[in-house]
């Protein structure tokens, strides 16, 4: 199953909404978004996905989501959806990393759901800070790769509504921006992670932390 690293530029897309589900994919440099079109226009993002995060192991046959670069120089590996499913049916170690894979999923998408349907602005500016800060965090500094206009689109918000929340935010000392563009949020540090906590629902997770590496390695490392 070992295949090639592909590499992508900012917005490319890696496969659209409504295609076939050939291969899934293992995030190696940069970001990806799956996102897909409303029927008012506007785009939601379902997730992000960053090094070593695996992505379109799509239950069905035909992507729900499309999926496209949101960095330079964004690079990927691939395997054949086939053959990653083929191989599940005899090996049980196998199938379970491939169980996690789609659990996780699941399990975010949930979370997702309940995010845009009942938290207010300022919960799902708190649920996402949190979630960066436990994926891509390094004590409490948080570099924001993708666009303001990205995280705006995955949290159903305004471009405003997010800035404004941020603000409100930083006036309170829970974060600290390092930057002063209103329309862009690059480096951020949570002062009080904990404050944010408390502001979410108690079951509230919206987590999408990557495979354990061991399960990574198999999946997208095999020969066989």
């Amino acid at each position: 199953m070992l295949k090639s690293i592909y590499s992508y530029e900012k917005d490319d897309r890696i496969y659209g909404q409504g295609k076939a589900a050939t291969y899934c994919y293992q995030v190696v440099n940069g970001a990806i978004c799956i996102s897909c079109k409303l029927t008012n226009g506007r785009r939601q993002i379902g997730a992000f996905y960053f090094p070593g995060d695996v992505f379109g192991v799509d239950p069905s046959m035909r992507r729900r989501w499309s999926a496209e670069a949101i960095v330079e120089a964004t690079a990927v590996r691939r395997v054949k959806r086939k053959a990653l499913l083929r191989k599940a049916v005899s090996n049980l170690s196998f199938a379970r990393g491939v169980r996690s894979i789609t659990e996780r999923d699941l399990l975010h998408a949930e979370d997702h759901r309940i995010l845009l349907g009942q938290l207010t602005a300022t919960e799902r500016v708190a649920a996402f800070l949190l979630q960066m800060n436990n994926r891509i965090g390094v004590n409490g500094d948080i570099e924001l790769n993708m666009r303001a206009e990205d995280v705006a689109d995955y949290l159903g918000l305004t471009l405003e509504t997010v800035s404004r929340e941020n603000t409100k935010l930083s006036k309170m000392g829970i974060l600290k921006r390092h930057n002063r563009s209103s329309r862009s949020i690059r480096v951020l540090t949570l002062l009080r992670p904990e404050s944010l906590r408390s502001m979410l629902p108690p079951l509230f997770a919206l987590d999408l932390s990557p495979i354990r590496k061991n399960v990574i390695q198999t999946i997208f490392s095999s020969k066989t």
